[in-house]
């Protein structure tokens, strides 16, 4: 069970019942208790959607079961190559510099 608590509202300044959710509403002027925490969380759903759509192959509601698991291994992979390519570029680098370190 989550526990009620007391907080006073932002926006009107009565005191409140509080659960501590993020949207969590004020008794009386209907305003969120924590606005900030509700805007940040609706933020990141939004960037999350965007990414999402930003993909090679973007996922479609119309996209059949098959296509949708092509789609998602392809867009994985794609992620997968690249921090491989990262990894490498890493490795190479700190083979040249105690390959330097050691020349010296």
């Amino acid at each position: 069970m989550s526990q009620v608590c007391e907080i006073k509202c932002p926006n009107c300044g009565n005191w409140t019942l509080w659960k501590g959710e993020m949207d969590d509403r004020c008794l009386y002027c209907d305003s969120f208790l924590e606005p900030q925490r509700f805007s940040r969380d609706i933020e990141k759903k939004i960037v999350t959607q965007v990414k999402r759509e930003n993909d090679y192959f973007a996922l479609k509601p119309t996209d059949g079961r098959f296509k949708r698991e092509v789609k998602i291994f392809f867009n994985s992979f794609r992620w997968l190559v690249y921090y491989f390519e990262i990894a490498f570029f890493i490795f190479i680098t700190t083979l040249l510099v105690l390959l330097a370190f050691m020349a010296a």
